[in-house]
This record gives C-alpha cells, sequence and structure tokens, in this order.
C-alpha cells in the first residue's frame, strides 16, 4: 500500500488535494492514505488567525482557503468532491498555526478520536496521542511542538504513546522534529528533545514531521528512519528573501513524501508536474480534468 504524506499547507488545502491526484495519476498508483503532518491552517474564522497567519494571507489568497472549505462555493465544492473520488480524505495532525480549542471543540461534539473539520469531508483531524490504523499500519499522531505555553505538546498524550509498547506502532507522525535534525538561520539547534526520546522508546519503522519548512532526511535512530518535509506552497516572497521566490503559487519540491507500506521505500517527490499545482485561485475541477 502507498502512503502520501504532505507537509505544511497554512490553508492552501486545495493545492493538497491538487497534489495527491496529480501525483496518482502522473505516476499511476494508487492512493491507500494521505497525512498531513500539521499546519494545515484550521481556523474557522478570519478573525481566529494568529498574526502570522493574518500577515502571509494578506499576501498569498490561497492561504485563505480553508476558510472557503467550510462554506463552498458551488465551483470550489464541485472541485473538492471531485478530488474525493479519486483520493482519500486527508487525514491531519495539530501544528502551531490552528485553532487548538475549535479543534477541540470538534471532538467532543462528535466523541471521536478522529473528526471531519469540513462539511464535505475532505479534511479529518486526529486528537494527538491517538493511534490509528491507517493503510494496514499503525499510526500514531502527536502534533503541536515543544515549547513552553499553548503551543508545548500535550503532556497527557505524550505519556500515552510513551507508556506504548516499543514496537507497537508502524509510523510516528508529528509537526515537530526530533532534536538535533538541523540548524536554524542563527545556528541555534532545532526540533524536540522530547521527541527524540518519543522515538527512541516506540521504535517505529518511519517517522514524518514537519514545521520547519524544509525537507530534512532520511536519518536514523535506532531501528527508525526519520523524515521531514518542506512547506507545501513556499511564499512569494519572505523577510530573509524579498524577491520573488515563489511568484506562481506552485507546489514545492521536498514537501510530499510517499512511503511504500510493503517494502519501506519512502520518496521525496520532486517531479516536473509540481509546477503544474499551482496558482492564487487553484481551479480543481480545471485540473482533474487535464490531469484525467
Amino acid at each position: 500500500m502507498r502512503i502520501a504524506f504532505v507537509g505544511d499547507v497554512h490553508g492552501c488545502v486545495l493545492h493538497a488535494l491538487g497534489a495527491a491526484v496529480t501525483m496518482q495519476a502522473r505516476r499511476e498508483i494508487r492512493l491507500d492514505a494521505v497525512i498531513q503532518v500539521g499546519d494545515l491552517g484550521a481556523y474557522p474564522s478570519y478573525d481566529r488567525f494568529d498574526d502570522s497567519t493574518r500577515r502571509f494571507a494578506r499576501d498569498h489568497p490561497a492561504q485563505g482557503d480553508f476558510l472557503r472549505l467550510l462554506d463552498p462555493p458551488p465551483r470550489f465544492a464541485d472541485g473538492v468532491r471531485a478530488a474525493l473520488q479519486h483520493v482519500p480524505p486527508v487525514l491531519f495532525v495539530s501544528g502551531n498555526h490552528e485553532d487548538h480549542d475549535w479543534l477541540a471543540q470538534l471532538h467532543d461534539q462528535a466523541a471521536a478520536e478522529a473528526v471531519p473539520v469540513d462539511p464535505l469531508g475532505a479534511y479529518r483531524h486526529v486528537a494527538c496521542g491517538t493511534v490509528l490504523e491507517v493503510a494496514g499500519q499503525r499510526v500514531a499522531f502527536l502534533g503541536l511542538i515543544e515549547l513552553p505555553g499553548k503551543m508545548d505538546l500535550d503532556g497527557t498524550a505524550y505519556a500515552r504513546l510513551m507508556a506504548t509498547q516499543p514496537g507497537g506502532v508502524d509510523i510516528l507522525v508529528t509537526h515537530d522534529g526530533p532534536y538535533g535534525m538541523s540548524l536554524d538561520r542563527r545556528g541555534n539547534t532545532q526540533g524536540s528533545p522530547k521527541l527524540t526520546r518519543l522515538i527512541e522508546h516506540l521504535r517505529p519503522r518511519v517517522h514524518v514531521s514537519g514545521h520547519y519548512h524544509h525537507p530534512n532526511g532520511p536519518r536514523r535512530y535506532g531501528p527508525t528512519t526519520s523524515y521531514a518535509l518542506a512547506q507545501l506552497v513556499e511564499p512569494k516572497a519572505t523577510r530573509w528573501a524579498p524577491e520573488p521566490v515563489n511568484p506562481r503559487q506552485h507546489l514545492t519540491p521536498g514537501s510530499i513524501g510517499l512511503l511504500d507500506t510493503e517494502t519501506g521505500d519512502f520518496t521525496y517527490i520532486d517531479d516536473p508536474w509540481l509546477t503544474e499545482v499551482g496558482g492564487d485561485t487553484l481551479d480543481l475541477v480545471d485540473l482533474i480534468a487535464a490531469t484525467s
């Protein structure tokens, strides 16, 4: 079976669905699951955006697509429904840019560990500390980041996974990455010591994360191979790169990973078709018609 992993989406939910549909068609494969590693950009309204999300959304219209997903115009809804005829709904874990209170309310209302967050059922949030069977694999989910305050790793969820028997999960999906995975622009070490300990305890075959917006891996932690994914759609420009970086808003190489669960092979996607999925206003209906 094959599982696609998607990096930080930051609201560009049509790009993520378009990526899954196009990859499936161009590579002539069938995806059994799609998992997103957090920072989907799940907010119920614009006024609930955090400051960083609001700042980036001003210059990157597709980052508002999650809000449009909650009350989709007809053409938008047609595109999402068309995508779901080809690929399964996307499972995602919490990042540090979501409305965590709203997501918790959805879980409380449904009394479920995985809940749809949109009326079309395209995206399903998985609660921290949950272990689900996905595409024949035992997959553990732990969102947020190791940072004191409201974004910190959920202590109860972390303890639950640390109490899981070593080898009890096949895949670990987190938003933050393990400590020592890379350096930031100032030379500081990135990653979470707690996640390193969790990986070393659980000993899954594969670990996948996001958060740092660049591909990083494979890295070995005992029997575990760890991979980090890039941001799905890089900004047009940032304060570190004021010149245009991604003016056409197409998919970023290394932002999608493909796992063959039978062989254990994990591939960073760096295919020419990544440039076919882009734009400030992506039309899924047209994209799927062209891909088909």
